[in-house]
C-alpha cells in the first residue's frame, strides 16, 4: 500500500510532489515506530474533526427595568448603558447569545420570569422562596446594600433613628429590600408605616410628592445629584442574574462564560461597579460619626513634601502647589466641606520629616505618602486610598544588555525614591545629591550606573537637549501614593476616602499636565541645545543682516568718495578740475597764504592746432601727457587742478631755494615726452611765491602767476615766429 502511495505521489512530478512525500514517509515512519500504524483511513475522520464547528447562536429574553447606572435605555432604539447592561454583554462574548430586550418595571418582568416569558433578569437577589421558582448561577453579579433615604431638606435628615418613628417609608413589592425592611423594622420596633409598590416610577413620584417620608433602595440606584440622602442601613444581599427555570441551559452556559471570565479577571466585577457606582449618594454624603468629627476639629493642618513637583510645591509666595492643591480643593467641593471646616497646609523639606510631624500630632494629615501598609504600621499612621499610581522607570547610559548595576543616583530628601530603591535594589550603593539635575548629570559621566524616576519626572527631563543621550527602561513594579492620616481619626481617613472616591479615575493624572513644565524649567543651555538649529539660523540671519548692512554702508561710502572724486576731478586727466579749484579759491579767498606757498600757472601750447590738424585724439593725448608730467613732478608738494582746456594751475608748497629744483624737473619731463601722435609738447608756465613782495592773498598770487605765464608763452611764439592769435 505505502508503495502505491508513493508511485501516486511521484506522479504529481516536480519539487512540490517530492516535498510531500518526504513529509508523507516521515510520517509513516513516525507511526510505524510508534507501533500506530494501522489504517490510514483511521487518521482522516480525526483530522476531520479537528475542523472549525460553528457556534450555536442562542437568541435569549432580556428582561429589561430601568435603574439608575444600572440598566438605562428602556427601547431598542434607545441609548443603553450601566452595569447590568455591561455584564451582559461581556457574558454574550463566551455564550454567544443574542438579546431580545423585554421591558417593564420590576414587578411585572419578575413575573415574566416566573412564567417563563422572559429567559434571564439582572439584580435578582437569592431567597429561598426564589430559589425554587428560577435558577441562579454560581457567582453573582455585585453585593448591594440597602438604605432608607430621606431628602435632605426633609425634617427627619436631621433627627435620626429616633425621629423615624410611624412614619411612612416607600419600598418595592415582592422584593428582598422589602423582606430586609420589614426584617429591620420588626427588630427595631419602629412602627414604620410601610406603602409597598409595583415599581420604582410610581414609587420615586409619590416621594418626591412627600407622599412618603422616606423610601428604600439600594445603595448603588441613588446618585448624589439625587437631593437624597441615606438615613438608615438595613442590610444587604448578592444579587445575580437569574435564569427561568426552564433554560438550564443557559445556566450551564452562564457558569461556564462567568469562570472564564472571574479565572481571567479576578476583579471583573469591581471595575465595573468602580465605573458605574463611583458617584452614589451613600459616598456622597458624610455618615454621622463623621460630621461629629468635623465638629470637634473644625481646623485641620496637613503637610506636604515641598519642591515635589508635579505632586506638591510651594510657588513665590509660599502657596501650596501641585495635584495635592488640585485634588484637595476637589475633594472639599464635592463632599461639600467649604463652609463646615478650615485648612492650613505646611511644607515639609524632607518626606521623613513630614510623617514624623504627623505621628508626633504636628499635622493631621500628610502627602503624598507611599502606600505601603508595613512602613505605615511602623510609623504608626494611616493610609488612604491611591490618590495616583505611576510607573517607576530605570534611566541609564549606553546599551542596557551591558549594564552592570553596582551604584544607584537617589535625590536627597526624598524618601518615597529612597524607600523604592532599598526595597527593589538593597544590594546596590546609594548615592545621593542635592538635585536631579546633578543626580542625572552623574549617569550621563559614569558616577553612577543609573537612577530611578517615576513617570512624570521622567518624561520631563529626559525631553530636555541635554539628557536625550539617556536611555530608560519601565520597571514591573509601579509605585502609589495617596494620604495619610495619624493614628485613630479613622473618621478623618474615612472622609478623605469619600472624596478620592470621587474624583473622576483620571482627574491626578490630568492635573499633572499643568505643572510638568514647572518641574524642570528650561535654561538658557537647554533652549540652545534644543534649538540648535532655530538658533544657528537666527545667528546666520543677523550675520547676514549686519553683513549686508556693512556692505551697504561701504558702498555708500566708496560711491560717495566715487560720486566726490567724479565731482572733484577731470574726466579725462585725472586732475583737480575747475570745480573744486573754486571751492579752494572761495574757502581762502580772504587768507593771507603762509610765506612758503608757490602758484604755478601752466598753458599748453599749441592744442588748438593739433586738434585741428591731427584730431581731438590727438588732442586729448597731448592735454593728458601733459597732465602725467605734472603730476610725477608736483603732487608731492600739492595739488594740481586742470581749469581749462589747455590751462592748470599748480598750487604747492616748497621754499624759495627748492623751487627752480622742481621748474626744471618739471620742464624736464616736458621735454622729454612723446606720444603716438605727439612727438613732442609745450608748456608755458608761470610761477608767484609768497616771499616774493609783501605778503598777498591768493588771488593776488594767482594773477602774478598768470603774468608770468603770458609773458612765457609770449616768448614761446616769439621764438618760432607764430602769430599767436592763429593758435
Amino acid at each position: 500500500m505505502r508503495n502505491k502511495m508513493i508511485h501516486q505521489l511521484h506522479e504529481k512530478g516536480g519539487i512540490v510532489g517530492n516535498i510531500f512525500l518526504r513529509i508523507f514517509a516521515s510520517l509513516i515512519l513516525l507511526l510505524a515506530l510508534g507501533g500506530r500504524m494501522g489504517n490510514l483511513a483511521q487518521v482522516y475522520p480525526k483530522a476531520a474533526a479537528s475542523e472549525y464547528v460553528a457556534p450555536i447562536i442562542k437568541t435569549v429574553r432580556v428582561g429589561y427595568v430601568e435603574a439608575p447606572c444600572f440598566m438605562q435605555g428602556m427601547r431598542d432604539d434607545a441609548v443603553k448603558s450601566g452595569l447590568a447592561y455591561d455584564y451582559l454583554q461581556r457574558v454574550s462574548y463566551y455564550t454567544n447569545w443574542r438579546y431580545v430586550y423585554v421591558y417593564g418595571d420590576w414587578a411585572t418582568i419578575l413575573d415574566k420570569l416566573y412564567k417563563g416569558e422572559v429567559d434571564v433578569m439582572a439584580g435578582v437577589s437569592k431567597t429561598p422562596e426564589r430559589a425554587g421558582k428560577m435558577l441562579f448561577p454560581d457567582y453573582a453579579m455585585g453585593t448591594e446594600n440597602y438604605y432608607i433615604y430621606v431628602h435632605n431638606d426633609h425634617p427627619l435628615a436631621m433627627k435620626g433613628l429616633a425621629g423615624l418613628q410611624g412614619h411612612t417609608v416607600s419600598v418595592n413589592q415582592n422584593t428582598i429590600m422589602s423582606d430586609l425592611l420589614q426584617s429591620w423594622n420588626q427588630a427595631g420596633n419602629y412602627q414604620l408605616n410601610i406603602l409597598t409598590y409595583s415599581g420604582n416610577d410610581s414609587r420615586y413620584r409619590d416621594f418626591k410628592a412627600n407622599l412618603a417620608d422616606a423610601t428604600v433602595d439600594t445603595d448603588n440606584a441613588v446618585q448624589e445629584d439625587t437631593n437624597m440622602v441615606p438615613f438608615a442601613w438595613i442590610g444587604q444581599s448578592d444579587y445575580y442574574l437569574a435564569v427561568t427555570k426552564n433554560r438550564p441551559d443557559l445556566v450551564n452556559d452562564l457558569n461556564t462564560a462567568l469562570n472564564k471570565i472571574i479565572t481571567t479577571n479576578p476583579r471583573f466585577v469591581d471595575k465595573l461597579a468602580n465605573t458605574y457606582f463611583s458617584k452614589l449618594a451613600v459616598v456622597a454624603n458624610l455618615s454621622g460619626d463623621e460630621m461629629d468629627w468635623i465638629n470637634h476639629n473644625p481646623m485641620i493642618t496637613i503637610g506636604y513634601v515641598d519642591d515635589y513637583l508635579p505632586l506638591s510645591d510651594r510657588d513665590d509666595k509660599g502657596q501650596v502647589e501641585g495635584i495635592f492643591k488640585d485634588i484637595f480643593q476637589e475633594i472639599v467641593q464635592k463632599l461639600n466641606l467649604q463652609d463646615k471646616m478650615r485648612f492650613s497646609f505646611v511644607p515639609f523639606d524632607s518626606y521623613d520629616e513630614m510623617l514624623r510631624a504627623l505621628a508626633d500630632g504636628s499635622i493631621y494629615a500628610a502627602f503624598p505618602v507611599n502606600s505601603d501598609v508595613q512602613q505605615a504600621e511602623k510609623k504608626g499612621i494611616f493610609l488612604s486610598s491611591d490618590v495616583i499610581t505611576t510607573p517607576m522607570y530605570l534611566i541609564y547610559t549606553g546599551d542596557y544588555a551591558n549594564l552592570n548595576l553596582r551604584r544607584i543616583g537617589v535625590k536627597r530628601e526624598n524618601s518615597i525614591g529612597d524607600i523604592y530603591v532599598r526595597t527593589h535594589y538593597p544590594h546596590m550603593e546609594m548615592i545621593y545629591y542635592d538635585d536631579i539635575h546633578d543626580m542625572l548629570d552623574a549617569v550621563k559621566r559614569g558616577a553612577v550606573d543609573g537612577c530611578i524616576l517615576n513617570q512624570f519626572r521622567r518624561d520631563v527631563y529626559l525631553a530636555r537637549a541635554g539628557y536625550r543621550d539617556l536611555q530608560s527602561i519601565a520597571l514591573t513594579d509601579y509605585i502609589s501614593l495617596g494620604f495619610a492620616v495619624r493614628k485613630g481619626h479613622s473618621e478623618l481617613l474615612s472622609i478623605l476616602n469619600r472624596g478620592i472616591t470621587r474624583l473622576p479615575s483620571d482627574f491626578a493624572l490630568t492635573s499633572t499636565y499643568a505643572y510638568t513644565g514647572m518641574m524642570a524649567p528650561m535654561t538658557f543651555r537647554d533652549y540652545l541645545l534644543e534649538n540648535l538649529f532655530t538658533v544657528m539660523l537666527a545667528i546666520g540671519i543677523i550675520i547676514a543682516i549686519l553683513s549686508s548692512l556693512v556692505a551697504y554702508i561701504f558702498l555708500i561710502h566708496r560711491n560717495k568718495r566715487e560720486m566726490q572724486y567724479i565731482a572733484q576731478h577731470d574726466g579725462l586727466t585725472g586732475l583737480l578740475n575747475r570745480h573744486c579749484y573754486n571751492d579752494f579759491l572761495n574757502a581762502r579767498q580772504q587768507d593771507y597764504p603762509q610765506d612758503n606757498l608757490v602758484v604755478i600757472s601752466m598753458d599748453l601750447n599749441g592744442l588748438k592746432g593739433v586738434n585741428d590738424t591731427m584730431g581731438h585724439e590727438a588732442g586729448d593725448e597731448l592735454i593728458m601727457g601733459a597732465a602725467g608730467c605734472m603730476k610725477e613732478a608736483l603732487s608731492a608738494y600739492g595739488s594740481v587742478y586742470r581749469t581749462g582746456g589747455d590751462e592748470f594751475v599748480a598750487i604747492i608748497e616748497t621754499p624759495q631755494q627748492g623751487l627752480p629744483k622742481i621748474i626744471q624737473s618739471l620742464k624736464e619731463r616736458f621735454d622729454n615726452w612723446h606720444g603716438k601722435w605727439n612727438k613732442s609738447m609745450s608748456v608755458s608756465l608761470g610761477t608767484a611765491h609768497n616771499s616774493d613782495s609783501s605778503q598777498k592773498r591768493l588771488h593776488e598770487l594767482l594773477a602774478l602767476a598768470d603774468q608770468e605765464m603770458y609773458k612765457d608763452k609770449a616768448a614761446y611764439y616769439s621764438r618760432l615766429g607764430i602769430d599767436r592769435r592763429r593758435h
